[in-house]
């Protein structure tokens, strides 16, 4: 597969081109693009993702269970250090495929960079907000607290994101905006990174709120000292009904030149979220082990359970969730202008 382009740079910052630098390293260490291998060998496929969480859960079950295998694809899965590096390595013929939250698409399209979405792997948003329990005491904030009271709480308190470009600073931004306040005025917003970062940062009051996907999250409430502030994967705010949560990218290059490979990619991860649909939280847990295996279980389960309802049986992606993320980044402040669907997406690699 012929693959090339220089490097994307969204955010045009010297962070984003050093793990980029990081990224063309590990790719190069063991192989690129969708090479063709010895007669009769799977096809080698180098797939990038912005972090190994639940989020990838739709990856890591067509891995383990064997869903590219029976497609005759030898997908490596690259882990990037947050949201950006992922789409850039793809952009820069760098991987054949992301999955990733679907924001990064749409920026990705205002600013001329062509990659498509082919398959929506989660379709609502798992993203919630945790709130230290002294910060949640002091504002008189409990977890069943109207949403009006507590976006009118979040005026002087700071907010911990991944890193500032990524999906959890997209969703800060949008929602200090909603609430009448000014992000880095009104309400402060600071990269406390993933994992172990992002844990001490709220554990130890470098922050009053942060944002992160189960199980991390989970994990904060779990050791006593968080609580929950915005349950999104419930549906607290009604203004979020469907989302690009995680979705399967591929440069149009791909699409046109390699159709096939697409449909595999496609139809292997669609076998995987229905084989996910269809089973217990404990099964499905069971068989994320081996990808998320420095997670406590009891954590991981409770992910699981959070996470399964944005799993998509089907694959599709609608028209809905592409406007309700064009409307959080719009009110974000980072739209220049909206993407038609036909532009941003395609359902026409879905399995019949």
């Amino acid at each position: 597969m012929a693959m090339g382009g220089g490097v994307a740079d969204p955010g045009g910052g010297a962070a984003n081109r050093t793990c980029c630098a990081i990224l063309a390293v590990a790719v190069l260490a063991v192989g690129v693009g969708a090479r063709p291998g010895r007669a009769g060998a799977a096809q080698r496929i180098k797939l990038t993702m912005p972090a190994a969480s639940i989020a990838m859960s739709p990856v890591y079950l067509a891995k383990g269970r064997g869903y590219f295998e029976e497609e005759d694809l030898d997908v490596e899965i690259v882990a990037t250090p947050g949201g950006g590096p992922d789409i850039m390595a793809l952009i820069a013929g760098e991987a054949d495929f992301t999955f990733t939250p679907g924001d990064n698409a749409l920026l990705a399209q205002q600013q001329g960079r062509k990659v498509k979405m082919v398959m929506s792997g989660l379709n609502r948003l798992i993203i919630n907000w945790a709130i230290h329990r002294d910060v949640a005491r002091a504002k008189g904030i409990a977890e069943d607290t109207p949403l009006p009271e507590k976006l009118k709480a979040l005026k002087g308190l700071t907010v911990g994101v991944t890193q500032l470009g990524a999906l959890t600073a997209h969703l800060a931004t949008f929602v200090v905006r909603k609430a009448g306040y000014v992000p880095h005025q009104d309400v402060k917003l600071v990269p406390v990174g993933s994992g172990p970062t992002w844990l001490a940062a709220l554990a130890n009051r470098k922050v009053d709120v942060a944002l992160a996907a189960a199980p991390i999250l989970d994990a904060a409430i779990y050791r006593g000292y968080a609580s929950m502030f915005l349950n999104n994967a419930k549906g607290e705010d009604p203004s979020l009904p469907e989302f690009l949560m995680e979705d399967l990218l591929a440069r149009p290059e791909t699409i046109a030149q390699h159709p096939g490979l697409v449909r595999k990619m496609v139809r292997a991860i669609v076998k995987a979220n229905a084989w996910a649909v269809k089973h217990s939280p404990e099964e499905v847990a069971d068989a994320l082990r081996p990808f998320l295996s420095n997670t406590d279980f009891v954590l991981l389960l409770a992910g699981v359970r959070s996470t399964l309802p944005a799993f998509t049986p089907d694959g599709r992606i609608s028209e809905r969730s592409v406007q309700v993320t064009q409307d959080v980044l719009q009110q974000a402040g980072l739209l220049q202008r909206r993407v038609p669907f036909a532009e941003a997406a395609t359902n026409d690699f879905l399995p019949n």
